[in-house]
């Protein structure tokens, strides 16, 4: 039985999360050296799944990370990361929640107010499969949205806090956002998981 592109889509989007080894362990947002293998749960930790991809970027919202990795090993963790200003998965357009899922970066650009702007394809496949059924249960009323990226910050103290403040994007420090911008290409697979 052949699956539907969407139902494909959403097969693979849960095993890797599946496959994902998410941790939140301080010694994981340093760089620091350390004799053996990383803790289990660390983020450390080669991502088996990611093995053939030039860099992957996983986002732990549960953590406050953005763990950069390249051909499955573990480069950098940035912290002081911040999110939509509504706790909970994106449903529809202006709520204020950053979604859940598998993306790509599609497009980088210089941006005036947060310094750097890396665009995600939301909504994408799943995305749209999820809105519609929200539509159908009475959940939403307006479009699933879009524009949702990786970005700067006008507010660093906000990030600094751990207080979320975007209209659902990711949000980094200036800095931090500049060394990412530089570090992965477009194309490159992020997965937002809580």
């Amino acid at each position: 039985m052949a699956l539907s592109p969407a139902a494909s889509v959403r097969c693979l989007i849960v095993a890797v999360l599946l496959l994902a080894a998410s941790g939140c362990t301080p010694a994981a947002t340093h760089g620091g050296s350390g004799g053996g293998a990383p803790p289990i749960g660390d983020d450390r930790a080669p991502l088996e799944w990611a093995r053939t991809e030039p860099y992957v970027i996983v986002v732990r919202r549960s953590c406050r990370t953005l763990s950069v990795y390249q051909y499955g090993q573990w480069v950098r963790t940035f912290d002081k990361v911040s999110f939509g200003r509504v706790p909970g998965v994106k449903v529809q357009e202006g709520d204020r929640r950053t979604p859940n899922g598998l993306y790509r970066i599609i497009g980088k650009r210089e941006h005036a107010r947060w310094s750097r702007f890396m665009l995600i394809d939301y909504p994408n496949l799943s995305d749209r499969d999820d809105h519609r059924r929200a539509v159908e249960d009475g959940i939403a009323v307006a479009g699933p949205g879009g524009e949702i990226g990786i970005h700067g910050s006008d507010k660093e103290n906000f990030n600094h806090l751990g207080i979320d403040w975007t209209l659902g994007c990711v949000s980094l420090t200036n800095d931090d956002v500049d060394e990412l911008y530089e570090m992965v290409p477009d194309g490159t697979l992020v997965l937002i998981e809580e």
